[in-house]
C-alpha cells in the first residue's frame, strides 16, 4: 500500500530546495489546506529559520477567516511518539502571535505577525488553529501539552468570538488527509442508521433517500467521528460563540424546542457510498455530510446528559460512484448551505 510519506519522499526537488524538514513541513500544510502550489506556499507561509519564535510556519486565511500556526518536527528515525516539549512551544509561538515585541520580531515574521494582530483587533477571523505536525504516531502526552496551549491562548484573548483549535498532525492523521485526495468520503465503515427511506429519487449516476433520523443518532456520529464526518464539506462545523448566532440557534432549538426542530431546520445532506434498506433502519457504506455541517456540530456539542428524544432532522443521502458527479454535488450543496436560526 502506497502512503503519503511514500509519495512524500517521492518529492525530490523539494527535499532539494528546502530539506526534509521543511520541505515535510510544506507538502503537509499543502495537503491540509489544499493549497498545491507548495513553492508559493513556502514563500509566503514558512518562517522556519534560528529566530522564528517557536512559529516554523504561520498564515492568515482570509477567506476562510482563519489564522494557522505550525510547529514542525520530522524523525529519520522510527520512534513511539513526536517529542512534547515541542507542542509546548506553541505557547511560545502564541505569545508573540499575540503581545511579543514587535521591534524584537525578524522579517518577514514581522509584517506577518502585524497582519494577524490587526485582523483579529478588527475581528476579521474567526478561528485560530494551532498544529504540531511530525511524521511519527499521535499520542496522549502531546495532545495533552496541545490542549495546554490551546486553553492558555482562550484565556488570553478571552474573546469567545475566536474559536481556538488545536490539532497533532502525525502519521495517522495526515495520512487520513492524504486519503482525502482520492475520495471525498474518509470513513468508510458500516454505519446502521436508525430510520428508514420514506421516498426515494434517481437521476444520471445517482440515486437518493429522504429519511428523518433522530438527533441523538446524529450526536453520536458527530463524537465518534468529528471533522472526519465532513471530509467532503467545503466548510467543517464552525463552532458554538456569539458571533456564530446561526449555531448558537440550532444548539438553543434542539434544547428548548426539540419537537419543533425538524420543521424549523433546513436539514442535512450525506454523501454515502451506497445505502441498503432494512426493516426499520437503513444502512449506509461510508458517510460524508455536506451540506448541514452546522447543524451536526451543534446537535452533535451538546451534553450527553441532555436528551435529544424529540430531536428528528431532515436527511438527504446520496449514493453515487462517479467522481465527477461527486464533485458536482459537493460543489452545488455547498455553494450556499441553509441552516435556520430560530430564537428561543
Amino acid at each position: 500500500m502506497t502512503t503519503y510519506l511514500d509519495i512524500f519522499k517521492s518529492s525530490k526537488t523539494l527535499i532539494e530546495k528546502y530539506g526534509i524538514n521543511k520541505a515535510y513541513l510544506v507538502w503537509v500544510m499543502g495537503l491540509y489546506l489544499d493549497y498545491s502550489e507548495l513553492n508559493e506556499l513556502a514563500d509566503e507561509s514558512l518562517t522556519d529559520d534560528t529566530n522564528d519564535k517557536k512559529i516554523d510556519f504561520i498564515r492568515i486565511d482570509y477567506d476562510n477567516k482563519k489564522i494557522v500556526f505550525v510547529q514542525g518536527y520530522f524523525s529519520e528515525r522510527k520512534i513511539d511518539a513526536a517529542p512534547s516539549n515541542k507542542a509546548s512551544d506553541l505557547n511560545t509561538a502564541a505569545a508573540w502571535l499575540i503581545s511579543g515585541s514587535i521591534d524584537d520580531i525578524p522579517s518577514p515574521l514581522k509584517e506577518i505577525i502585524k497582519n494577524a494582530r490587526e485582523v483579529i483587533a478588527n475581528c476579521e477571523i474567526e478561528q485560530i488553529e494551532l498544529l504540531y505536525l511530525h511524521n511519527l504516531p499521535e499520542s496522549v502526552n502531546v495532545a495533552k501539552e496541545l490542549k495546554t496551549v490551546k486553553d492558555h491562548l482562550e484565556n488570553v484573548l478571552g474573546n469567545d468570538s475566536i474559536t481556538v483549535v488545536s490539532k497533532e498532525l502525525g502519521i495517522k492523521e495526515t495520512q487520513y488527509l492524504f486519503d482525502e485526495q482520492s475520495s471525498q468520503i474518509i470513513i468508510n465503515e458500516s454505519i446502521s442508521c436508525p430510520a428508514k427511506i420514506e421516498f426515494e429519487e434517481d437521476g444520471d449516476g445517482w440515486s437518493s433517500g429522504i429519511m428523518s433520523v433522530p438527533g441523538a443518532w446524529l450526536r453520536e456520529q458527530y463524537i465518534k467521528y468529528q471533522d472526519k464526518l465532513f471530509s467532503a464539506n467545503y466548510r467543517g462545523f464552525l463552532g458554538i460563540s456569539k458571533r456564530k448566532r446561526i449555531n448558537t440557534g440550532i444548539k438553543s432549538t434542539a434544547e428548548k424546542k426539540s419537537t419543533n426542530f425538524w420543521a424549523y431546520n433546513n436539514g442535512i445532506t450525506i454523501l454515502t457510498h451506497n445505502y441498503e434498506k432494512k426493516v426499520g433502519n437503513t444502512i449506509l457504506t461510508g458517510m460524508s455530510i455536506i451540506n448541514g455541517a452546522q447543524t451536526t456540530g451543534s446537535i452533535g456539542s451538546l451534553d450527553s446528559t441532555i436528551s435529544l428524544d424529540g430531536v428528528r432532522v431532515l436527511t438527504r443521502i446520496i449514493k453515487c460512484s462517479d467522481r465527477t458527479t461527486i464533485d458536482d454535488i459537493v460543489k452545488f450543496n455547498n455553494t450556499c448551505e441553509s441552516v435556520v436560526e430560530i430564537t428561543c
